[in-house]
């Protein structure tokens, strides 16, 4: 063989090896990106009218980390030891009669960003909040003795708005009174929005909640408070709330020693923390948490193992928004989680929603009802006909876990 031919051949296997290692390189790499979206990392969504109508993929997070599974522990990690006695000033009392259940309500998103449906319809009706909810699920939210939501905007006249997010909802502070008037006590501020225009807006939110007397938890001005149970003193019982998100939009929306934010749960570690102080200090704890896919029905599989964990740790309920849809329910060592409670009073389309209640009895068992409430014309309200409410609950246990629902709505599980 010639010389000339030679040099050509081997030129030939150089550029072959590099196209192959080129090739491989590659496929290593699609395959890694393919793997971060299974675990939570999807990319960022369409500008769109209404983020509940349609997937906005607002679930960045800074960081993919292993799911946790039910049977498996957080790892340790080197954190604040649990307080022995409840924050006085995160101590609310509520008078009651001791021969009465506390009722414990709880309903899904709520935005009161100006530009949107829910204050648009508020003012077009004389800011009448009867013309928003239907008279009967006023009543029940009222009457609650502990009635808690998920607030997804800030209240702030300050700040700038994120500028790589599809949507960003902010409320002037004056709006608050709107939850007065729905009888909300407490809400869980870690979410994917309340952020949505900086740390100065999310400390005026903190200002504007205090100041209206309604609680917060799942964020704050640092990392203490932000993971702080919140209390509720019913007559003789003592109810702990805490929350945290799972969908976090860029690191800075973490609490820190020195910065507001709020607290994740891509590892549990701080969140169990938190479930075993509040466990110490309380005879009933609350999870509310922010997580899922948007428009998914059915709960994610890291949903149904985080759920366990905290009840491991020592949670009575697991409470869960952020789908903007209904998503089913379970029970899990007989305490109740619901995956998604669906859009409360957020957006102008048809959709189910749902108002769930505890009831706390005095012989220590727990009743469970989810009342069965819709939403359209950016109105809520309470589904009366018989045919209607079978049709709900029928829906709603086709996407539950062995589940029982009754008429009245009460649920029970078939495990038991």
């Amino acid at each position: 063989m010639k010389k000339k031919n030679i040099i050509l051949l081997c030129i030939v296997c150089i550029l072959s090896v590099f196209i192959f290692a080129s090739l491989v390189v590659y496929a290593f790499i699609r395959q890694e990106q393919k793997d971060a979206g299974k675990t939570g990392d999807p990319q960022q969504g369409q500008e769109a009218s209404d983020p509940s109508e349609v997937d906005t993929n607002e679930n960045i997070t800074p960081t993919i980390e292993p799911q946790p599974t039910a049977t498996t522990a957080p790892t340790p990690q080197p954190t604040t030891p649990p307080t022995t006695a409840p924050n006085s000033e995160l101590t609310y009392e509520i008078p009651h009669e001791d021969s009465d259940p506390i009722i414990l309500g709880f309903a899904g998103d709520v935005n009161l960003d100006e530009a949107y449906y829910p204050v648009k319809k508020y003012d077009a009706e004389g800011q009448d909040i009867n013309q928003c909810f239907s008279a009967d699920l006023l009543q029940e939210m009222q009457s609650a003795d502990v009635m808690m939501l998920n607030n997804e905007f800030a209240y702030s006249n300050r700040g700038t708005k994120a500028s790589d997010k599809s949507f960003t909802f902010r409320a002037k502070p004056e709006r608050v009174q709107i939850l007065k008037e729905m009888g909300v006590d407490i809400v869980s501020l870690a979410n994917n929005h309340a952020l949505d225009y900086g740390q100065d807006a999310l400390m005026d939110s903190f200002d504007t909640l205090d100041e209206a007397g309604i609680s917060y938890v799942g964020a704050g001005e640092n990392v203490d408070r932000a993971k702080a149970p919140v209390y509720y003193k019913v007559g003789n019982k003592t109810i702990a709330y805490v929350s945290a998100s799972h969908v976090i939009f860029a690191m800075d929306w973490y609490a820190s020693d020195t910065n507001p934010g709020m607290i994740g749960t891509y590892d549990p570690t701080m969140l169990v923390e938190s479930i075993k102080e509040a466990k110490e200090n309380s005879d009933y704890v609350v999870v509310f948490v922010h997580w899922g896919v948007e428009r998914a029905t059915k709960p994610e599989k890291y949903q149904r193992n985080l759920s366990k964990i905290y009840i491991d740790a020592g949670a009575d309920a697991v409470i869960g928004c952020h789908p903007h849809v209904m998503q089913g329910l379970e029970f899990y060592q007989g305490k109740p989680i619901a995956y998604s409670l669906g859009n409360y009073w957020f957006n102008a389309s048809e959709k189910e929603s749902g108002m769930l209640k505890l009831y706390l009895k005095t012989d220590g068992t727990v009743d469970v009802q989810l009342l069965p409430a819709m939403n359209k014309d950016t109105e809520t309200y309470l589904l009366t006909d018989e045919i209607e409410k079978k049709n709900y609950y029928n829906s709603i246990k086709g996407l539950s876990y062995d589940i029982q629902i009754d008429e009245d709505g009460f649920l029970s599980s078939t495990n038991e």
